[in-house]
């Protein structure tokens, strides 16, 4: 290799040794379209052009393989997975925010939040405020503790209101008319309406008691609301 070597940019520079010249090429003062020669060279020639010369550019390692966005289809999967029926959740942007399938969710009484929401019924209005004030952490189960005080609450005091209204209505028809048959029939009606109202909050927890432990957040129409607007 030549010992001779010729650099031009702005004006001609030299000579230099080849070690010279190509630690100048490692340290990007010699570019790839700058001009050399040496002997043996018919014309200047690019740098890039002289075997050895321009170090070759390392290719960049491949970035990172992002992974695509989750298909609803794959979502699905992974809530199956769960032990959670995707149908919970699906359409309703209100159910993912308040709950979560994920097994091992934070609560403040230790208990998996569709087991929590459950029993936020099993008493009526009575379990839902004692969950309402032992949970601090978990919306979930904060809402259908909530949802149990107003519904069941609000069942309560009807009953209540039923029942004097049973006693005014049979101890006036019974002043006023003095007829056993009349009082019968309306003291047989009356507890019909009574039987009613009970079967109905049954049935209502019942149906709670499975959507919580579903983990559906299923509101009721005036009481689920109620409810809401007060976890906000």
């Amino acid at each position: 290799m030549s010992e001779h070597w010729y650099l031009y940019k702005d004006q001609q520079e030299g000579p230099f040794t080849w070690d010279e010249i190509v630690k100048q090429a490692e340290m990007n003062t010699v570019g790839p379209a700058d001009m050399v020669w040496t002997e043996g060279l018919e014309e200047w020639t690019r740098a890039d052009q002289i075997e050895g010369l321009i170090p070759v550019a390392a290719s960049p390692p491949p970035g990172p393989i992002s992974a695509p966005p989750p298909t609803p289809e794959a979502s699905n999967i992974q809530l199956a997975a769960a032990g959670v029926p995707s149908s919970a959740f699906a359409g309703n942007p209100e159910k993912a925010d308040m709950a979560d399938p994920s097994t091992g969710q934070k609560t403040s009484t230790g208990l998996e939040p569709n087991v929590a929401g459950l029993l936020c019924y099993i008493l009526g209005w009575i379990s839902g405020i004692i969950f309402f004030l032992v949970e601090s952490e978990n919306k979930f189960i904060r809402f259908h503790a909530m949802q149990s005080i107003v519904t069941f609450g609000g069942l309560t005091v009807l009953q209540i209101l039923v029942s004097i209204l049973n006693r005014l209505l049979l101890s006036i028809l019974w002043q006023g008319l003095g007829s056993w048959a009349m009082y019968s029939t309306v003291a047989g009606l009356l507890g019909i309406v009574t039987i009613i109202i009970w079967l109905a909050t049954l049935g209502l927890a019942v149906l709670l008691m499975i959507k919580a432990y579903q983990y559906e957040t299923f509101k009721l129409p005036i009481a689920g609301n109620i409810a809401e607007k007060q976890l906000q």
